[in-house]
């Protein structure tokens, strides 16, 4: 048999694993099209922070860019007002045409300009591709090969350039990559999966005359176990990335001098990212697992978290206080603790001025113990607003999602914690209050 044959035996069995029908292509470009808007922007604000790095040579990736993603929207508008003109396999072929075109020329951010640019320029074109790739993912979710393929196009040549760059970390970040590839590549396939599931329900449902409250119930579960599978797969790569962290330090010590800048800020983006996936796990899993509390030495534990965050704190050219009374306990959930001390701190670290102290006070009050994180910073407009989700003050130079201090409110109220802030005269202030 030769190649020809089995390429198109292959096709064949890619083609019958998802049939090609109306519906499909209508998610497609339905889909891609809220996308595409928001890729533009990205695009633009990309070439914009590379510019000052690659001068001219940046826009020979952001116009054609920008140009096929102008192409895809009027396909999309097309496809919307005038279906008729092509038939529905047509249209699929035109869609995966432009979109792996697309994919082609993201991709070539990283294995055409990569190399010409310092390492913190090299840490941002890997996170913006990234951010690209899974946005990517969500928007082509719809066919599984589609998104599968394009992600690949943009991770596999970034991790082989990435290897080849010589850097203190040339063998692990691109480990880390194949490791997010994986982990994209598993999320899609498990979200098809979970689709397949319900369709057969909703068929088993017409079929069988099941019961609204069966078929809610069912639903339930594949949402449960839809959130322990992110919740695991987050935990998978905590596990990673304290390798990368150990690893990091280790180049640390053996390297010149001329490297410590670049590794203290290497540390600082892998610290901040491991405590992001603690939030996200967290977030996730904190309805479905139950936290028990603990007996904690409080004092030990502040002291703890304080070292996590003094590599990032040096990285943002801050300085860090703590003032901490001796042999403090409480009894909570060690989890639970760290996210609120964590969100604290890092937002703290976010929102302060350049070149600024933030200080940690913890303090035996009589029959309660006091923990309080001051920091100079913009005035907090609304201080009742502040622990609402999603709520943001329009003023923070910082982009946030208003999620960590509504984070910390929850599991205040759940353990029973006094929580307030207070802002004046610049300095913000977040009180938190155990009842011993």
């Amino acid at each position: 048999m030769n190649l020809s044959n089995k390429l198109q035996q292959l096709f064949s069995k890619l083609k019958a694993f998802q049939p090609i029908d109306n519906t499909l292509v209508s998610k497609l470009y339905v889909l891609s099209e809220k996308s595409l808007f928001t890729a533009m922007i990205f695009t633009i604000l990309i070439t914009i922070a590379l510019y000052p790095e690659l001068s001219y040579t940046i826009f020979l990736w952001g116009i054609p860019l920008i140009t096929m993603i102008l192409v895809r929207l009027y396909d999309a508008y097309l496809f919307k007002t005038s279906p008729q003109i092509y038939s529905v396999e047509t249209w699929y072929k035109k869609f995966i045409l432009l979109s792996l075109l697309t994919g082609v020329i993201v991709s070539s951010l990283g294995f055409g300009f990569i190399h010409y640019v310092n390492d913190y320029y090299q840490l941002f074109i890997l996170a913006s591709l990234m951010g690209l790739t899974a946005g990517a993912s969500i928007s082509l979710s719809a066919d599984i090969r589609i998104a599968i393929i394009y992600i690949s196009i943009i991770i596999v040549p970034l991790i082989v350039t990435l290897a080849m760059v010589e850097t203190p970390l040339n063998i692990i970040i691109p480990i880390l990559l194949v490791l997010f590839l994986i982990m994209q590549i598993t999320m899609i396939f498990k979200s098809y999966m979970q689709e397949q599931e319900i369709k057969e329900l909703q068929g088993e449902k017409d079929l069988l005359d099941i019961s609204l409250e069966e078929q809610l119930d069912k639903n339930k579960l594949l949402l449960n176990e839809n959130k322990l599978f992110i919740a695991e797969m987050v935990h998978q790569i905590k596990t990673p990335l304290s390798v990368i962290i150990s690893n990091a330090s280790l180049i640390e010590m053996r390297s010149n001098l001329e490297f410590s800048s670049y590794i203290t800020q290497i540390n600082s983006a892998i610290n901040m990212l491991s405590n992001s996936y603690e939030d996200l796990s967290y977030i996730i899993s904190n309805d479905t697992i139950e936290y028990k509390p603990i007996k904690i030495n409080l004092t030990n534990f502040m002291h703890d978290r304080i070292n996590f965050f003094d590599i990032i704190v040096q990285a943002n050219d801050k300085t860090l206080i703590a003032t901490i009374d001796q042999d403090l306990w409480i009894t909570m959930n060690d989890t639970e603790l760290e996210r609120l001390i964590d969100n604290n701190i890092s937002n703290a670290i976010k929102h302060s001025q350049p070149k600024s102290q933030i200080e940690i006070i913890l303090e035996n009050q009589k029959d309660e113990i006091e923990l309080k994180f001051i920091s100079e910073g913009k005035k907090i407009n609304n201080v009742v607003m502040i622990f609402n989700k999603n709520y943001t003050e329009n003023n923070h130079a910082k982009r946030s999602l208003g999620l960590g201090l509504n984070m910390a409110r929850t599991i205040c109220e759940k353990n029973h914690i006094d929580y307030s802030a207070h802002s004046e005269d610049n300095i913000n202030t977040f009180t938190y209050i155990f009842k011993i």
